[in-house]
């Protein structure tokens, strides 16, 4: 037992340390960004393994290199000219490599349309590091979940008198919506507003609510998120805003049913 024991002690010591390869991930990656910008399939395929991955949110994995040059080929169809890896570490075990970092994909002006997050590994083919798996998503929030046709969307507006249009988004700004997203985080992201570009013959601005799609009614007045947030004294105070901000019966609703796509 102690000779077994003494052989599991030596078995664990040769277990090597990950060695740190940043450096040499963040060269390899260089290549991988001056091909794209170069627009160079060929060229940018050369850094994958030729059975690789890339495992993107929302989508089947894409499988070889032929299907991974058409995946970049279709990014770059989308009017991508750049991509920016950032290594934030990279740690090796022995011929494989485990990198995370972070992405930016650029559009023509310089301008950043989406950025995320990625682990990928690595291994050594020669003396050559090349992407073997590649899991990535982006960092921008999932879009908003619109209603179909025959979903129910109702319409309020707020016609608010002049001089008082920083009051009313003081009030929802800082109240209702904190009071609403705490409340009922779902049928909170339901609500659009729109501002009426143009004021009125009196100076009125009006504002319009857009339960799209509408949950409940009853999940939108505005009394029970600001009680149930700042209780009843403080929702009288709040509500008594609203009232001072609106023009004298310029407020409504209305029900309706979406009917196109």
């Amino acid at each position: 037992m102690a000779l077994l024991f003494g052989g599991l002690i030596l078995l664990g010591g040769c277990t090597p340390a990950p060695a740190d390869v940043t450096n040499e991930i963040t060269t390899a990656n260089k290549a991988l960004m001056d091909a794209f910008e170069k627009a160079d399939i060929p060229l940018l395929t050369a850094n994958y393994m030729n059975d690789a991955k890339l495992m993107p949110a929302n989508s089947e994995a894409i499988t070889g290199k032929d299907a991974i040059g058409g995946f970049f080929q279709a990014v770059m169809g989308m009017g991508i000219k750049k991509v920016v890896f950032e290594t934030a570490t990279a740690e090796s075990y022995g011929e494989t490599a485990i990198e995370e970092g972070s992405y930016q994909l650029i559009v023509e002006g310089n301008h950043v349309v989406d950025q995320g997050k990625y682990i990928a590994t690595w291994k050594k083919e020669g003396d050559k590091w090349k992407i073997y798996r590649d899991i990535f998503n982006t960092n921008n929030p999932a879009p908003a979940v619109r209603a179909s046709v025959n979903d129910t969307v109702m319409v309020v507006w707020n016609t608010i008198k002049p001089g008082m249009v920083q009051q009313f988004e003081d009030f929802n700004n800082n109240y209702l919506f904190p009071a609403a997203m705490e409340m009922n985080p779902k049928s909170a992201s339901t609500v659009r507003i729109l501002k009426s570009v143009n004021p009125d013959k009196e100076g009125n601005i009006t504002y319009f609510y857009l339960m799209d799609p509408a949950i409940d009614p009853n999940y939108y007045r505005m009394d029970v998120p600001l009680v149930a947030k700042y209780g009843k004294e403080k929702a009288t105070e709040y509500m008594k805003i609203i009232g001072d901000c609106l023009k004298e019966g310029g407020s409504g609703f209305e029900i309706t049913v979406q009917i196109s796509k």
